[in-house]
């Protein structure tokens, strides 16, 4: 699989960040579910170090964790479950400019 990423992306944010970034933009632009106005993609932390086996636990939540205390993106549950607690994540309006910036 190759991923190409934004090095503003990465400078800012860190490399893990960026490659995680650069993943969910694909993903939501061909498989994510539109809700309240927004294209969600549902991820869990499980499925992004199977995608990135070189990222562990805490590298992969740190990620999120940057790229949503930045305002890149937002998460909510959107579950049919009470019992799943899956993450959905969606890009802001801030994250989708950095990102159209990078593919535009």
């Amino acid at each position: 699989m190759n991923i190409t990423y934004s090095n503003s992306i990465a400078t800012n944010f860190g490399i893990n960040a960026a490659l995680i970034a650069a993943y969910m933009n694909d993903e939501i632009r061909y498989s994510g579910e539109e809700h309240h106005k927004r294209i969600w993609l549902r991820c869990s932390h499980n499925r992004l170090r199977a995608i990135f086996p070189f990222m562990g636990k805490g590298a992969v939540a740190g990620a999120l964790k940057k790229l949503t205390k930045s305002g890149m993106l937002v998460k909510r549950e959107y579950n049919r479950s009470r019992f799943d607690r899956t993450l959905s994540y969606a890009f802001t309006d801030y994250g989708m400019a950095l990102m159209e910036g990078f593919y535009g």
